[in-house]
């Protein structure tokens, strides 16, 4: 298990952020996801996808339970007290720059985007997990990419 987190705990994490946008948030999922796959880890064969798909559902059930006990905006907000653990894992500020123009795009360019470049899956692995066709992802890579390059273009973020 050990070996597990250490391989895979900065991508959850950088998943993780990318869905709830707080750092606290996406530590508490992160170590969730892995507390997760703790218990039921003899089950799953495509093991870093899997983790991802837990981190994702874990994150919606967070926003199902807060919409009940709230109607607040749940969105993150910045620890300015705080390392952010993001510069850890995004070394450059291009990079950083560029990542944090990722997390402003919609959800759907935002997680196909993260699970393409900064997980490493497949066009055919987003496809199947998701249940949509490998043409609507590769059109919204297509869109995403198009609506980054106008942002950097118009200097929105670098």
């Amino acid at each position: 298990m050990e070996e597990l987190y250490r391989k895979y705990h900065k991508e959850v994490y950088l998943y993780a952020y990318s869905l709830c946008k707080d750092h606290h948030n996406a530590q508490d999922l992160t170590s969730n996801t892995f507390f997760k796959a703790y218990l039921s880890i003899d089950d799953v064969s495509y093991i870093k996808y899997w983790l991802f798909r837990v981190c994702r559902n874990l994150y919606l059930d967070s926003i199902r339970k807060q919409r009940e006990y709230s109607r607040e905006d749940i969105s993150g907000k910045v620890q300015s007290s705080e390392v952010d653990i993001l510069d850890q894992i995004i070394e450059t500020d291009e990079k950083r720059q560029i990542y944090d123009l990722v997390i402003r795009l919609s959800d759907s360019y935002r997680e196909i985007l993260i699970l393409y470049y900064y997980c490493g899956f497949s066009v055919k692995d987003i496809s199947s997990n998701h249940s949509i066709s490998e043409s609507s992802v590769k059109t919204t890579l297509y869109r995403a990419r198009k609506k980054l390059r106008r942002e950097l273009e118009e200097g929105n973020g670098l």
